[in-house]
């Protein structure tokens, strides 16, 4: 066999192996999605009409395959936020409209696919989770620098430092990540829309401050009927 006819296998394989771990990966995306957070292999394998053995032939162990599922529900949420941001760039837009699509954004994602979600953000399934440790799946880092890239550009723009487009980065994204992950479990104590509208009014009261320090004109009141009185509930 000659070296080229070697190495054009190798290269197929190398593509075969490729589409197969995505084949494999929207599978466990699917038995997330119909069976919990908390799916086993097997249930991979069956819902991928194969298994156990041919899985592990393609990732290194359960990690590895859970690991490229966070990784592509990540994918999804980082392209939710850049489809925002170049919508923002096309056709300008005011800070408070722009931060209210970005977090409308993240939760339509979320309750569209709550399970993949909890797997996500709380690492149900993975050891290094369990043991404290930070892991690939995270989807924190990349969102952050997102967002901390959209915050820059704000800073900038108004002449401010943008140095602190970081810290109020992590901040927002922690802030929306844990009432997030709370609504998946109360979904029944406020709508979706309900959600987005109070979590913008409440990071728009900080940001307004930061515009305002720049000489902008900007209206830090949430939009009427976001802070109900307490007996509009009943």
């Amino acid at each position: 066999m000659s070296r080229l006819t070697a190495d054009g296998r190798s290269a197929r394989w190398a593509e075969h192996r490729v589409a197969r771990r995505e084949e494999l990966i929207d599978h466990a995306v699917t038995a997330i999605g119909e069976y919990g957070s908390e799916v086993g292999v097997d249930r991979i394998a069956a819902t991928a009409g194969t298994s156990k053995a041919v899985i592990y032939r393609y990732f290194a162990d359960k990690g590895d395959l859970y690991r490229c599922v966070g990784r592509r529900v990540i994918d999804q949420i980082v392209d939710a936020l850049q489809a925002v941001h170049t919508a923002a760039d096309e056709q300008p837009t005011d800070p408070r409209s722009l931060l209210f699509r970005a977090i409308d954004g993240y939760l339509s994602l979320l309750d569209d696919n709550p399970e993949l979600f909890r797997f996500v953000a709380q690492h149900r399934l993975l050891p290094e989770a369990r043991a404290g440790r930070p892991t690939p799946a995270d989807h924190s880092d990349p969102v952050t620098a997102i967002l901390t890239r959209v915050l820059g550009d704000q800073l900038r723009g108004c002449g401010l430092d943008p140095a602190g487009a970081q810290p109020w980065g992590e901040a927002a994204v922690g802030f929306i990540r844990a009432a997030s992950l709370w609504w998946l479990d109360h979904p029944r104590d406020m709508t979706r829309p309900q959600l987005t509208e109070y979590l913008a009014a409440l990071l728009w009261g900080g940001a307004a401050g930061v515009f305002q320090s720049a000489g902008l004109a900007v209206d830090a009141r949430p939009a009427a009927g976001v802070f109900r009185p307490a007996d509009s509930r009943t």
